[in-house]
């Protein structure tokens, strides 16, 4: 059995010293061996014209910090921040972080950014162009962000990577919340795997952040839920072998047709024809 934390929590925009202090605190004090916090919650959400200021490499103080709580506590810190691009000068990334318990650190690049509404992600970030499945020391996770919930070709390419659990950090507010509530469960139960989702709280200018944060199952059942606009630590156990179960009986990983995959990308790099 392995716990996870989902910290549904207000972050503080433009100080990270502050939002640091909170996730060690969480860290420390929760039973979770897999501790999950929103999307940009090293800055909050989002620094705008402070953002190229506020963005570190990967090599920078807090990405350290964090690997140093993690190794210490021996769990697996999942955090969002935004990252500058090591070669290429002026990039940044909206990236979900992964500091394992044993000292590695992976770093997943958001893929989708969405610009509509109130949202100006692609004003301001680079979008990234790679899945990630990183080996944390308690589980195989398939790292998202936010508005890749939607588009279920990552879910299912981090599926076949060998993710056991999708962890999906968020900042969405709560005019969006039905719609994740829709299709979260479909991603649990189309890849036969748990999917933890850590949503943000709190006003970030006209952004009022849902919560909400939920764990589900592999057959798509829920199976903790945080409350709704105001901060909630929620700890949940899981058996990772659960998921051997629920695709033994729905196997819809094995049952995945490449000519299909291979079909939409056809279509998205060529047209479709006639």
């Amino acid at each position: 059995m392995t716990d996870i934390t989902l910290a549904q929590i207000t972050c503080q925009l433009h100080d990270k010293e502050a939002n640091l202090r909170a996730m060690k605190r969480i860290v420390k004090g929760t039973k979770g061996r897999i501790v999950v916090f929103p999307e940009l919650n090293l800055t909050g959400y989002m620094p705008r014209d402070d953002l190229f200021r506020q963005a570190e490499a990967m090599s920078g103080d807090s990405v350290k910090a964090v690997s140093k709580l993690a190794k210490e506590t021996k769990k697996d810190v999942i955090f969002g921040a935004p990252i500058r691009d090591e070669k290429v000068h002026g990039l940044v990334y909206n990236s979900s972080i992964l500091a394992s318990g044993d000292g590695r650190v992976f770093r997943y690049d958001k893929m989708y950014l969405p610009t509509f509404g109130p949202f100006e992600e692609k004003v301001f970030f680079a979008q990234g162009n790679s899945a990630v499945v990183a080996q944390g020391m308690h589980a195989r996770i398939g790292l998202m962000v936010c508005y890749d919930m939607f588009f279920p070709e990552l879910a299912k390419l981090e599926a076949l990577m060998g993710a056991q659990m999708l962890v999906n950090i968020s900042a969405a507010p709560t005019t969006s919340r039905p719609n994740f509530e829709k299709v979260m469960p479909a991603r649990a139960v189309e890849n036969g795997v748990f999917l933890a989702y850590a949503n943000m709280v709190g006003v970030h200018g006209s952004l009022v952040f849902g919560g909400g944060s939920v764990l589900y199952s592999p057959r798509g059942d829920v199976m903790a839920r945080a409350k709704d606009l105001e901060e909630d630590i929620v700890v949940q156990s899981v058996d990772l072998k659960e998921i051997e179960i629920a695709r033994r009986f729905r196997p819809l990983v094995r049952d995945t047709r490449p000519e299909v995959l291979d079909g939409i990308g056809t279509i998205m790099r060529l047209g479709r024809q006639g």
